[in-house]
């Protein structure tokens, strides 16, 4: 290849790099962003005490909201690929009897990392699903006829999928709606030796955010 054409096929192909990152920033939905979020959640927990004599359908309900931070871009053909960590501050909790003792756990945070991937219908709204992975903080209390036997501070961790709409405002602003389904891995605690508590839980969270592009 001759050393114009070389540098022809160059010039040519920082041309077309650029223009891919042009209509890339061109995009409303292109850019780091900051924001905020606030809705409900709801952790549904199965629980035995190892002996298969266990309850289901235990669910801590409450407020949840907090911060996020994240960065994404559109491809020439629509295609949103981002990124987004959260915090969000927890109100969940629950108390179920357990014959003579009694059974509390407290929702106390959660944050986590996800992988987002939408189609940009126009320059002012965003379909998207999202992956990634969730970890909630919890405050476990374990009482016998108001005697406390015992109160653990453990994590929860899983996998998170969901699904959520932007609208993009001209000032940079874009509000939010999300749905999402965290699965939990399995929780034991041992109050006290023989004994071994099982926590299995899921978590449904339905956030509504408001948050601005740079």
């Amino acid at each position: 290849m001759h050393q114009t054409t070389r540098i022809g096929v160059a010039v040519a192909g920082a041309f077309t790099l650029l223009a891919s990152a042009s209509a890339a920033h061109a995009s409303p939905f292109h850019g780091a962003y900051v924001g905020g979020q606030l809705g409900w959640a709801s952790y549904d927990t199965d629980y035995d005490e190892g002996d298969g004599d266990g309850i289901s359908g235990i669910s801590a309900t409450g407020f949840t909201g907090g911060a996020m931070a994240g960065f994404g871009t559109v491809l020439d053909n629509g295609l949103y690929l981002g990124g987004e960590l959260d915090f969000q501050s927890e109100d969940a909790d629950l108390t179920v009897r357990l014959d003579d003792a009694e059974l509390g756990q407290d929702i106390k945070y959660s944050y986590g990392l996800t992988g987002r991937i939408g189609h940009v219908v126009n320059d002012q709204v965003l379909f998207y699903g999202l992956a990634g992975y969730q970890r909630a903080r919890t405050d476990t209390r374990l009482s016998d006829d108001g005697d406390q036997l015992g109160r653990f501070k453990n994590s929860l961790n899983g996998g998170r999928l969901g699904l959520g709409v932007e609208y993009q405002m001209e000032n940079r602003m874009f509000l939010r709606a999300e749905y999402s389904y965290t699965f939990f891995e399995r929780e034991r605690i041992r109050p006290e030796p023989g004994t071994t508590l099982r926590f299995d839980t899921d978590a449904s969270r339905f956030m509504v955010g408001v948050g601005y592009r740079f």
